[in-house]
């Protein structure tokens, strides 16, 4: 008598298994998140993924991160850092997180000041033309472009559609000649906007301010780097130069 099962027999045993077991993962993995679901009062929360660190989990809701442990009985909220390494793990997920937003912001939603020579950094400026620091940055747009940097304008309205500068932000994306409109519009050159606020590009000033939002941008200029590395607030171009080129 063959003790052996039948190959279809076994097949579809290890199918049914191989099924099983990948439902249970998916129940543990919302179980693991139900409280924090439960206590933010949101299902907007990303299904937890393994750390380096056995027992302890990664998950995010909108731009912050969080650790779930136990189970995810207990939570906390902020960067997670190997002192060892000197890393912080969390500044990672967070990069990443940056650059894969950035990426579905299409080019053509942008304004491109380019490098003047050979391109060797891009610089991504959540921009308000009504901020007087992004006033004082754009002014010193023309040493980046020098140093082979590309300046790419991301729209971001401070308060919304009631912020001072959401009117003009449309202006500009409206406008024939985007570069003198930006430029009009933070005082580097003299003239007058299109009175125009309604065109196709206007909505690209409230998707620039939705993905601010969901990258945690507070605040303008916001400015970050290609790999996702931000910079806090205005830099002097002094300083910011040999941070972009070096990477």
């Amino acid at each position: 008598m063959n003790n052996f099962l039948p190959r279809a027999l076994v097949a579809g045993f290890v199918l049914f298994m191989s099924f099983s077991l990948a439902q249970a993962a998916e129940e543990s993995d919302a179980d693991m998140t139900r409280l924090l679901k439960l206590r933010l009062g949101t299902d907007q929360v990303e299904p937890p993924t393994e750390t380096d660190v056995e027992g302890v989990y990664q998950t995010r809701f909108g731009n912050k991160f969080a650790y779930l442990i136990e189970g995810g009985r207990y939570v906390f909220i902020g960067d997670m850092v190997d002192l060892k390494m000197a890393r912080n793990l969390t500044e990672s997920s967070r990069r990443e997180l940056v650059v894969a937003e950035l990426d579905r912001f299409s080019l053509d939603k942008r304004i491109i000041f380019p490098a003047a020579r050979q391109e060797l950094a891009v610089l991504n400026v959540f921009t308000d033309t009504s901020c007087g620091y992004c006033q004082l940055l754009h002014k010193e747009v023309k040493h980046l472009q020098d140093a082979g940097i590309s300046v790419h304008y991301i729209p971001f309205p401070r308060g919304g559609n009631r912020g001072p500068g959401y009117a003009d932000l449309k202006k500009v994306w409206c406008a024939d000649d985007k570069l003198k409109a930006m430029s009009i519009a933070k005082g580097s050159e003299t003239g007058s906007l299109d009175a125009a606020e309604t065109c196709d590009s206007a909505e690209h000033v409230d998707d620039g301010f939705l993905l601010g939002n969901r990258i945690g941008v507070d605040g303008t200029p916001a400015l970050f780097s290609s790999d996702g590395g931000k910079f806090n607030g205005y830099v002097p171009y002094q300083q910011l130069i040999p941070q972009l080129i070096k990477q």
